[in-house]
């Protein structure tokens, strides 16, 4: 009698298996000083994988790529980290990066000394593709708003602005992630890095496992639908 193939199981033991093979990871993505793609994920960013994980078992063939691929991104996240003097918000998911379709937990992060101004007639944002992410973080921090959202009222206009642009910038990705979604998605402000000047909103679904959960100290919910 000849042992069992891995595709004699039924397709939901192969995709348990996938899953504990696989595992949670996280992916660093440091995008270049130079970069001008005004992406999200840009193509010529730079991956530093932080986990043991590997994605040989992908290259065995086409069927256990179709099944396995799916398993392995619904469980990394993907942290864009970018660095600027004039920081501005993305317009668009990617320029061309081969992993962007799918990403389906990203953390984007920005720091800068200041926050150029965002116009929402810029987007270029696939809503559609935007709809099918479990989760998505942004943290932006400038310089400029370090300490400032305690100070005088004429000292606390930077932070006020921004804080107010990076918000309607994270709504726009709420109304496209409530689309097709069965359970209800939520925006929570996290504050616990206000004093630095950082401001950091999150996006989850309600089928996000508590693993892929950041914790946060002093959340504040600003919308769930």
């Amino acid at each position: 009698m000849t042992a069992p193939s891995l595709f004699d199981l039924p397709l939901e033991i192969r995709l348990d298996i996938f899953g504990l093979v696989f595992g949670q990871g996280k992916v660093v993505i440091e995008s270049p000083a130079d970069d001008d793609s005004c992406a999200l994920i840009p193509r010529r960013a730079h991956f530093e994988n932080h986990s043991s994980r590997s994605a040989q078992l992908l290259r065995v063939n086409k069927t256990i790529l179709l099944e396995a691929r799916p398993i392995l991104y619904a469980n990394t996240v993907f942290h864009v980290m970018n660095h600027a003097f004039a920081g501005k918000l993305p317009t668009r998911i990617t320029d061309g990066h081969l992993c962007a379709p799918y990403i389906k937990h990203l953390v984007w992060q920005l720091d800068c000394d200041l926050l150029k101004h965002f116009y929402p007639e810029d987007l270029q944002f696939d809503l559609g593709e935007v709809a099918r992410w479990s989760s998505l973080e942004i943290r932006c921090r400038a310089e400029s708003w370090r300490n400032s959202f305690l100070g005088e009222w004429c000292d606390r206009q930077a932070f006020v602005r921004g804080k107010a642009q990076v918000l309607e910038y994270a709504q726009v990705f709420h109304h496209a992630m409530r689309r097709g979604k069965a359970g209800r998605i939520a925006l929570v402000e996290d504050r616990s890095q206000l004093g630095r000047g950082r401001i950091i909103l999150g996006l989850n679904s309600s089928r996000v496992t508590s693993e892929q959960q950041r914790s946060l100290d002093d959340p504040c919910t600003i919308a769930t639908y």
